[in-house]
């Protein structure tokens, strides 16, 4: 008999692509699906990205394995002019996506994990494939699921003999949070004061509807947080599969490591793809305009999400960024368990069968089985279509999202028809 890993034996498909995978097999059937469930960019790539990538194509050689100096170089000033983030291009690396570079740090550090919950799906599997640890930390609806200095001092305090990690996403996935400067300034005392390595990971950074909000701790922890992103939710291009990391100069040491991993493992990211990055993060005005009209859309289309389900008293985080909102009907949970259904999944298979309406359960991101939230991705519309009527008329009304994101319009209906058939 074949023996497999016990902790690789224990990973199900992710629960971003398990539902994507569901919805499409049912479009296929000719089924009229509203999908909130998949968060991947609705908009093109920037044409000139595409350009540079066309005219590199042709070139197969093996690059660096930490990457082309140019494009390292044109991260660090993108960090320093748009996130505010010194980092050093000699310790900039580039991987096969930011999810790959997440999880060959896991690898590396010997570590507890701590995990806010309302967190991305793929950093408990990620963690348990290594066999290493991880905890969740509580956070409430009341402040869109974000990390207390208060929640994180006290897991401190009751652990002060254990080397910790905390993995922060912002703007956040599943909830569309983005921490205030000021959040971040006191997590970052509560970090220092306790020795904490930081995963900053950032991978949504310029899709910030408040520009006086800060995506990266960085800011304020520079000595022991890394910092990730990459090309796929800012730059529309997720099948590119490029991502970066940036070493703090208090973890210089572990430059080595990285290089030997990544040698053994990926050897470099793909020649032609890494040509096209470097168009993208020398970010031009033409590409950073692209880039706002894209995140005044995706504002626009949470604004009105949240104030029509708000009106029927379902609960919403207050989405500052990204593709995301995290919805509740714990307000109607007597009638939903009417229903003989009781935790978010029953609730997401019900709404998927007898509604045609895609959420991905909160169970997923790290909730109780029994709270009855949901992640709900907006980006169920053709980017271009809707671009281009943004471009003729940057006016965005409930007609206009009729018109031009039917299947956001439909889905929030459908779960306004669910909620009323409750009452």
């Amino acid at each position: 008999m074949i023996q497999i890993n016990k902790n690789i034996l224990l990973l199900k498909p992710s629960a971003t692509l398990a539902i994507n995978q569901k919805v499409q097999t049912l479009r296929s059937n000719n089924v009229n699906v509203f999908h909130f469930g998949f968060g991947q960019s609705p908009f093109p790539i920037h044409e000139s990205i595409v350009d540079a990538l066309r005219d590199n194509a042709k070139n197969n050689y093996y690059l660096p394995t930490i990457g082309l100096e140019t494009l390292r170089q044109n991260i660090s000033e993108f960090l320093l002019k748009h996130q505010n983030i010194i980092a050093d291009s000699n310790f900039i690396y580039i991987g096969p996506g930011s999810k790959d570079l997440l999880y060959q740090t896991m690898l590396v550090l010997e570590s507890t994990f701590l995990i806010p919950k309302g967190s991305w799906v793929s950093y408990g599997p990620q963690i348990n494939s290594t066999n290493g640890r991880y905890v969740i930390l509580e956070t409430d609806l009341e402040s869109s699921f974000k990390l207390s200095s208060k929640t994180l001092k006290a897991y401190c305090k009751s652990n002060p003999n254990q080397q910790k990690t905390l993995i922060l996403n912002s703007p956040n996935n599943p909830t569309g949070a983005v921490y205030t400067n000021k959040e971040l300034e006191i997590l970052a005392e509560v970090c220092r004061e306790n020795d904490i390595i930081v995963l900053s990971d950032e991978i949504y950074s310029q899709i910030n509807f408040n520009e006086d909000f800060s995506p990266s701790i960085s800011k304020f922890y520079p000595e022991k947080t890394i910092v990730f992103g990459g090309l796929s939710k800012v730059f529309s291009a997720g099948g590119y599969r490029l991502g970066f990391m940036a070493l703090p100069k208090e973890l210089h040491f572990l430059h080595n490591t990285y290089r030997s991993i990544f040698s053994e493992t990926f050897s470099a990211v793909s020649s032609p793809i890494q040509y096209a990055a470097i168009k993208a993060f020398k970010m031009e005005g033409d590409i950073k305009n692209y880039i706002k009209d894209c995140s005044i859309i995706l504002k626009e289309v949470s604004n009105y999400i949240t104030l029509k389900l708000k009106q029927v008293n379902i609960e919403c985080t207050n989405s500052q960024g990204a593709f995301y909102i995290m919805i509740g009907f714990n307000n109607f949970k007597g009638q939903i368990n009417a229903l003989g259904i009781y935790t978010s999944e029953q609730l997401a298979n019900y709404l998927l069968n007898n509604f045609k309406t895609a959420l991905l359960p909160a169970s997923d991101f790290y909730f109780p089985e029994n709270e009855l939230f949901f992640r709900l991705a907006f980006v169920d519309f053709d980017g271009q279509k809707v671009m281009r009527a943004y471009n003729n008329r940057p006016y965005i009304n409930e007609d206009f999202l009729q018109k031009y994101c039917p299947n956001i319009f439909g889905g929030v209906n459908k779960i306004l028809e669910f909620v009323m058939k409750l009452s």
